[in-house]
């Protein structure tokens, strides 16, 4: 769980020890590559076009279902800002 202490604009994420194995890093892309379809579009607007800081969240294995990138993202075309994980499904 990421924990998030306001007042003095740290961020506190569980540090996770993984030696990885060539099934382990496939699994790992197979998730982040699904996770990127369903993140990929601004949810105002439905654009791919943003930028984005470039923050590292940690991916725990045993809880995949609670991964949430939370980059900030602003929308290239209509200006929305929201976090990555709040990006939508390509609707095509």
């Amino acid at each position: 769980m990421v924990e998030n202490d306001k007042e003095s604009g740290y961020i506190y994420a569980p540090y996770i020890i993984r030696n990885h194995t060539k099934e382990s890093l496939k699994e790992y892309r197979e998730f982040m590559d699904e996770y990127d379809k369903n993140h990929e579009c601004c949810p105002e607007c439905g654009a791919k076009e943003h930028m984005t800081t470039l923050i590292g969240y940690v991916l725990n294995d045993d809880k995949k279902e609670e991964y949430k990138d939370l980059n900030r993202c602003e929308c290239s075309n209509c200006g929305d800002v929201h976090t990555c994980h709040e990006r939508v499904k390509d609707k095509i």
